[in-house]
């Protein structure tokens, strides 16, 4: 094996072709989120039937993100990479073909534990790929399929829905993955440590498995089962507690820990970490409202919806390589301050009136993606860059799993507080109602001008109608106040990573040699 860094030629083919299974692999995490309600008819299921869809992929993923950096340093990284995608290809081929919900599931536990494979892994073979000197460089490349591909999920998904069906956004994951597996074989050499690998932690793998999965299922049902007022919710708020200290207890006491202890021990690693779960809970949060404002709100069509969020998905992209570009030149703890800082003023400024012309919403997400996208890379960078070189698959482990638990903690926490704030706000518009208000004046004037006499108003057909017209009107207000409610919370996610961010301490920040794929 050798440590010279790769020809321009070999880094850059390299990069596109892992970048590819990235990119299909995250698609998967918000593509799925628009055709649920067609899933729902064809599978003869609710709403909560259909939740498990989304939940078991992060089940799969999380439990496969466990144990991949040993099997990647024991296969080989390329051999496993080539895995994961044969694996997600297979899984969207019956998840495409599925009938019933239980195929469905089947099919999206093990399209996750695919996810599961490549994300970390295809992080490890880029950071090793590039020179230390173009790691940022290299970290913006990944960065453009992980802040890219969720934000492209619901242009695309309602694209398909709308001119095909809604499996294909299953269905166009099979030759985009099969003709990346054919390249990486032939183009990609498979490269193992030099270092055989230790003996495999099973016992941390069973304890972080369980905590996980408890996880993250209390954090998808949480809303439906009422929180603790569940006893469904409390038991798996008990096993998560207990399994979780014990997974922290073995991996403190045991000889050889599914994760070394260093790693967890090494200060700028463990901040990097809090912020990107941080940051990450502010984008999944809004990667999963959005939608469903410009949908419920403005009441656009699912198409409609992605076609104004795909500007917003486009400068994610740009801004996160030109992020990765700025890392290798300047310290990234300094570009992801300013990502940082940007992403809270832009989630607290993001405009969610009933009457926001679409061009606003643009501009809006636009201004949001930018920032959101801009600190992907300078977060990673500052998490691997200071490892040494046999954690670095442990470290692209870790990244992978914070950034999988605070996606569902984040989801989980913009659906409960936009829960409470509708019902706040609706109660408090109605207590408000008065003849006088302007919403309920221009109601009036509009039925007067329908009917063409003010008597009419009293007609009980009339009456009804009005009064269902009024409570749609204090809905969608009440509606518009709850998204910008949650919109100003999440902004203070990023904002408290700036603060943890700027509590990193780097002595180098261009990383270690590594070698060639």
């Amino acid at each position: 094996m050798t440590n010279a860094p790769p020809t321009t030629t070999n880094k850059w083919v390299i990069a596109v072709l892992v970048s590819v299974g990235v990119f299909i692999a995250l698609l998967d995490t918000t593509i799925v989120d628009i055709v649920l309600p067609k899933m729902m008819a064809a599978m003869e299921t609710d709403i909560y039937g259909v939740q498990w869809v989304v939940i078991t992929y992060f089940l799969g993923a999380a439990i496969a993100m466990t144990a991949i950096g040993w099997v990647a340093d024991v296969v080989g990284h390329r051999n496993v990479y080539i895995f994961g995608i044969i694996m997600f290809v297979a899984m969207s081929a019956l998840a495409g073909f599925a009938t019933t919900l239980e195929m469905m599931l089947f099919a999206r536990f093990f399209q996750g534990v695919a996810e599961g494979i490549m994300m970390p892994v295809g992080l490890l073979i880029l950071y090793e790929t590039f020179p230390p000197e173009e790691r940022g460089l290299a970290m913006g490349v990944y960065g453009i399929s992980a802040s890219f591909a969720p934000a492209l999920g619901p242009t695309l998904g309602g694209l398909l829905t709308e001119y095909l069906n809604w499996r294909w956004v299953f269905f166009i994951n099979i030759p985009v993955g099969l003709v990346d597996v054919a390249l990486i074989w032939w183009l990609m050499k498979n490269i193992l440590p030099e270092e055989k690998a230790p003996r495999f932690d099973f016992p941390g793998f069973i304890l972080a498995s369980i905590a996980l999965s408890a996880l993250i299922v209390l954090l998808g049902k949480g809303q439906e089962h009422g929180w603790l007022h569940s006893d469904y919710i409390l038991t798996l708020v008990v096993v998560f507690v207990v399994s979780g200290i014990a997974t922290l207890a073995w991996m403190t006491f045991s000889a050889n820990p599914l994760f070394p202890r260093r790693i967890m021990g090494h200060r700028p690693f463990r901040l990097s970490i809090w912020a990107m779960m941080l940051f990450s809970i502010t984008a999944y949060g809004f990667f999963f409202l959005l939608p469903i404002y410009l949908q419920q709100v403005h009441g656009y069509t699912t198409f409609q919806s992605g076609i104004i969020l795909l500007p917003g998905a486009l400068f994610a992209g740009i801004a996160t390589l030109l992020s990765g570009i700025l890392s290798d030149r300047i310290n990234p703890k300094a570009v992801a301050i300013v990502s940082l800082f940007g992403a809270a003023v832009a989630s607290w400024i993001f405009h969610t009136n009933i009457d926001t012309p679409r061009g606003v919403l643009f501009l809006d997400y636009i201004f949001w993606g930018f920032f959101i996208g801009g600190a992907f890379a300078p977060i990673t960078l500052l998490a691997l860059s200071t490892l040494d070189e046999r954690d670095i698959a442990n470290g692209s482990t870790l990244v992978n799993v914070s950034r999988l638990v605070a996606g569902s903690i984040g989801t989980s926490y913009a659906t409960a507080v936009l829960s409470v704030k509708k019902d706040t706000f609706y109660e408090a518009l109605s207590n408000n109602l008065t003849w006088n208000s302007a919403g309920l004046s221009d109601l009036l004037g509009r039925f007067q001008q329908y009917t063409g006499n003010d008597a009419a108003v009293f007609d009980p057909d009339t009456w009804n109608r009005l009064i269902v017209q009024a409570k749609q009107i204090i809905l969608l207000r009440a509606a518009s106040y709850a998204f910008e409610a949650v919109y100003e919370y999440l902004a203070l996610f990023p904002l408290a990573a700036v603060i943890i961010v700027a509590m990193v301490r780097m002595k180098n920040h261009k990383g270690v040699k590594a070698p060639l794929h």
